[in-house]
């Protein structure tokens, strides 16, 4: 598997490249600034990148998105209704995700969730098929974007966000989703408060945990 972060832009956001190690085949999840460094990147890991995944479309995350899309001559993939909005006018071709929805990565398929609450085009992205990180045995892996992080969960005082929504997703999308466990590591849009965390850490020891459980 390969897994590669990079903290990009003024408001420090984990723009992750993520991907087969067999194929090459890597998607960039929220390219959000800085794309010579993540050009760069991608360069020195000699990948081939397939697409450009949104968490939500806070700038933060999205800045860059049509530089590496034309870079790489790849489609963006994001919410249905960011679809729908004309969002994203730069870039090569677009997709609009729904929840089920599916990208195939290599020997990786990714799940996609619908995931309201910080924003309301807010997507988790979920594979069961990485079972090693870093040496230790694992379920799977979620890429949350600012839905929840290490011992924290996104804000939802922002336009479209909504706290009980919020809690809603990471009640019945996550933590209560029978696809996924407490050993599925969580890939989080900001490391606020840590960096790699589990579901099942983060069922203990999140002040939050109250509310979605």
């Amino acid at each position: 598997m390969i897994l590669e972060k990079l903290v990009v832009g003024s408001f420090n956001v984990n723009t992750y490249i993520f991907g087969s190690s067999d194929t090459k085949e890597v998607v960039i999840f929220d390219p959000g600034a800085e794309a010579e460094k993540i050009i760069n990147t991608i360069d020195k890991l000699e990948v081939k990148p397939i697409a450009v995944l949104v968490t939500h479309g806070h700038g933060d995350h999205t800045g860059n998105v049509g530089v590496i899309s034309s870079r790489f001559d790849i489609p963006i993939m994001f919410h249905k209704a960011r679809y729908s909005s004309g969002k994203y006018s730069t870039g090569k071709a677009k997709r609009g995700l729904k929840e089920g929805d599916t990208i195939n990565v290599g020997e990786y398929t990714l799940h996609v969730l619908e995931t309201p609450g910080h924003a309301p085009d807010s997507l988790c992205y979920y594979s069961k098929d990485p079972k090693e990180f870093n040496g230790h045995e694992i379920d799977g892996i979620i890429f949350t974007g600012d839905l929840i992080f290490c011992r924290g969960i996104g804000r939802s005082d922002f336009g479209g966000g909504n706290s009980n929504q919020l809690f809603s997703s990471i009640k019945n999308k996550i933590m209560y989703n029978p696809e996924i466990t407490d050993n599925f590591l969580i890939f989080s849009g900001h490391s606020y408060y840590g960096d790699v965390t589990s579901v099942g850490e983060e069922r203990n020891q999140n002040p939050y945990r109250e509310h979605f459980l």
